[in-house]
């Protein structure tokens, strides 16, 4: 990868990448944008996530309403814990959604 593996003066397309992240002149941005960017796209993969978990268990159980009266009725049975578990995860989803989204709103 590099010419005499100093580890310090790249060739080819390492050079230009190099170049690249370590030239101001090619890379004007700043380190808090990119980190900034960074977070922005990791929180908005994590929404997206979150997203299609919540509209999986829309679709299983219509609403968290609804499901956190099915357990009311019908209770939870010792052998399977799915009921509940579901509960947990949709519960989990929406406050990690709110603190995703209030992130965001901050940036």
């Amino acid at each position: 990868m590099f010419a005499d593996n100093s580890q310090t003066r790249p060739v080819g397309l390492c050079r230009v990448l190099y170049n690249l992240f370590y030239s101001s002149e090619l890379l004007s941005i700043s380190d808090e944008d990119l980190l900034l960017r960074g977070i922005t796209t990791e929180a908005t993969e994590r929404i997206f996530s979150l997203k299609r978990a919540a509209l999986r268990l829309q679709a299983k159980y219509g609403s968290l309403e609804v499901l956190e009266q099915r357990i009311k009725l019908e209770g939870v049975s010792p052998d399977d814990h799915t009921l509940y578990t579901d509960l947990l995860e949709w519960r989990a989803i929406r406050q990690e959604l709110t603190e995703l989204v209030s992130l965001l709103e901050m940036v």
